[in-house]
C-alpha cells in the first residue's frame, strides 16, 4: 500500500487550497458542515444543472433523482455493512434527522419512561431527546 501523499490529498479540496494572510488554512469542521473536494463540488454541479427534482414525479428528472439517491444509498449501505440500501437514510442534516426520530419514537412514551443520553454527546442529539422527553413528561439522563 502506498503512502498517503498529503499534497495530492489536499489537492482535491478547493478550500485547502486558497492562502487566507498568506497562510494555507486548516479546517477543524464540527458538525454543522465539512469541506468539499472537486469531485463532490462536479457530481452537486452536474445533478443540480440537469435533474434537480423531487422524488416521486413522473417526469425523467424525478425518475433520474431517485436513480441517484438508490446509488447513493447503496454505496453508503456497502460502506457501512447494512444489509439493505433501505437502512440508509438522508436528511437535511443530524439535527433535524435526530429530531423527526426522537418525535417519532415518543408517540409510543409513557409516564415513567427514562431517555438516557450519552454527555459526549453533541447537543443536537441531546436536545432532540430533551424537547421530545418534555413534550411527553418523560424523563432525560446525561451519563
Amino acid at each position: 500500500m502506498q503512502a498517503l501523499d498529503i499534497a495530492v490529498l489536499r489537492g482535491q479540496f478547493p478550500a485547502l487550497n486558497q492562502l487566507v494572510e498568506g497562510k494555507t488554512p486548516v479546517f477543524f469542521d464540527g458538525p454543522g458542515g465539512a469541506q468539499v473536494p472537486h469531485a463532490v463540488l462536479t457530481a452537486m454541479t452536474d445533478y443540480l444543472g440537469r435533474f434537480n427534482a423531487n422524488l416521486g414525479g413522473p417526469f425523467f428528472s424525478a425518475r433520474a433523482t431517485e436513480q441517484q439517491a438508490l446509488r447513493a444509498r447503496l454505496a453508503v449501505a456497502a460502506l457501512l455493512g447494512a444489509e439493505q440500501a433501505e437502512e440508509i437514510v438522508f436528511g437535511a442534516n443530524f439535527t433535524t434527522l435526530t429530531f423527526a426520530l426522537s418525535r417519532a419514537l415518543a408517540r409510543e412514551w409513557q409516564a415513567g419512561d427514562e431517555i438516557i443520553v450519552s454527555a459526549l454527546d453533541h447537543y443536537s442529539n441531546v436536545s432532540s431527546w430533551q424537547q421530545a422527553a418534555a413534550d411527553r413528561g418523560v424523563v432525560v439522563h446525561q451519563a
